[in-house]
């Protein structure tokens, strides 16, 4: 996981005492970065074919060790669970939600350098954590249509980047076991464009890889025609002054959030992006966070005077 400094965007700084604190410029400059000025040039190239393309693959990010951890959570996990009750949720599949709430072993998936390095650089240093799932497709499970991740915003195609999502593979994903299905180029498209057969691709990638796609991109799980299963997880990122898919701070108790490393607490949402959006009682939520840590009382905000700044 990244170290607990919080950076400075490189946005252009602004004069908060003399500019509006709810222009771009000045919440652009309120920005924190979570990964180093190094951990984003070992990946710029990647960020540009992610920018260009809309997708980029990281393989093995995961040793043996890591990897096998992480399996063996998911499958205890995912015991339990039933499959899906529609086409698009797979009725041969197993999905599990709030992955966050469930177990401490993705923690650093999630933060992991690299992908928040391309998370960050595609999304302006305004990231959150908007949902953690699991995808766990059976045999003769059937393709998932093409869709884009941010259908939900009723935006104008196409429009800046809204959201990322991040497919860590726990098993070798194939074409014949389901990878994903994606269409390259497809986040710059309008409403009207339609994919055909032979733009779509299938990311195949080894077991410990993780592959990343811009929010507005065409995709869809795809068919499974092996007699196995292929389980991956997923992690949706949005931009800070968007609603995230999964409500986290209902998810998760907020006790042990407190204890939780800061760039954890940020990804769930304790933080404030620009001048006030996400305050409590007119501070931040790390300092609510820090007076509730190793106490299992009521939560109540702090009093703060003055508004939120």
């Amino acid at each position: 996981m990244p170290d607990t400094a919080e950076r400075p965007s490189t946005s252009p700084s602004t004069n908060t005492a003399t500019e509006d604190p709810f222009s771009q410029t000045a919440i652009g400059a309120s920005a924190r970065r979570l990964t180093s000025d190094d951990e984003r040039a070992a990946v710029a190239d990647e960020l540009g074919h992610l920018r260009e393309e809309g997708w980029v693959l990281l393989p093995d990010l995961l040793d043996a060790e890591r990897l096998a951890e992480v399996s063996a959570v998911l499958a205890a996990l995912h015991e339990p669970v039933g499959t899906g009750s529609n086409a698009f949720a797979g009725f041969t599949t197993r999905r599990l939600f709030n992955l966050m709430g469930r177990t401490r072993a993705l923690d650093g998936l999630a933060a992991h350098p690299a992908v928040l390095a391309l998370v960050e650089g595609l999304l302006d240093d305004q990231e959150q954590l908007s949902i953690a799932s699991s995808v766990d497709l059976g045999p003769d499970g059937d393709a998932q249509p093409l869709h884009r991740d941010d259908g939900y915003y009723p935006l104008p195609r196409p429009h800046p980047a809204l959201s990322i999502n991040v497919m860590w593979a726990l098993d070798d994903f194939t074409e014949a076991n389901g990878a994903t299905r994606f269409v390259p180029g497809s986040h710059l498209w309008g409403e009207e464009r339609r994919a055909q057969p032979d733009e779509v691709r299938a990311a195949e990638m080894p077991a410990g890889s993780a592959f990343l796609w811009h929010g507005s991109l065409l995709h869809g799980g795809g068919a499974n025609t092996t007699d196995g299963r292929r389980c991956g997880v997923t992690f949706l990122y949005c931009r800070a002054w968007l609603r995230q898919q999964e409500n986290q701070y209902l998810g998760l108790d907020p006790h042990e959030v407190a204890g939780f490393d800061r760039p954890l607490q940020r990804l769930l949402g304790y933080a404030m992006f620009g001048a006030t959006l996400g305050n409590v009682d007119g501070a931040d939520p790390k300092h609510w966070l820090a007076q509730r840590a190793g106490h299992g009382r009521r939560l109540r905000p702090p009093s703060r005077a003055g508004g939120p700044h």
